[in-house]
This record gives structure tokens, C-alpha cells and sequence, in this order.
């Protein structure tokens, strides 16, 4: 799972580089932000829609984890 404050980059690269090396990624939502509302918007798509990556990221909220 991961959360951050920073989303454009902490999230944002720390998910891709999971999933690059064959990792499930788990991403709250609700648990990141970012300083404007489209930077958010666009990690959110990166994480599902960029090759090879997408199909190992799953968009969730932080109540829907289960552990």
C-alpha cells in the first residue's frame, strides 16, 4: 500500500517503480494529495492507464484495505 503527502512524486514513483518489478500495488486515493486538484487527477490515470504498470495498480480507498 501506499500513501503519501507528495503526491506527483513520492506516489507517483514509488508505485511505478513497484509494479515495474512485478509488485500488486495498492493505492488509497484518500490517503494522497498533491498541491493542485489536476496533479492528483493525472497520478490516478498515469497509475492505470501507462503500460505495463496499470494492470498491477489497483485504485482503492483507505477503508476498503483489507489486511
Amino acid at each position: 500500500m501506499t500513501t503519501g503527502s507528495c503526491l506527483c512524486g513520492a506516489v507517483l514513483y514509488t508505485a511505478s517503480g513497484a509494479a515495474m518489478r512485478e509488485m500488486q500495488v495498492i493505492v488509497p486515493l484518500d490517503g494522497i494529495s498533491a498541491d493542485m486538484p489536476y496533479a492528483e487527477q493525472y497520478t490516478a490515470w498515469h497509475l492505470v492507464n501507462a503500460p505495463r504498470i496499470g494492470t498491477l495498480v489497483t485504485l482503492t480507498t483507505i477503508d476498503d484495505v483489507k489486511f
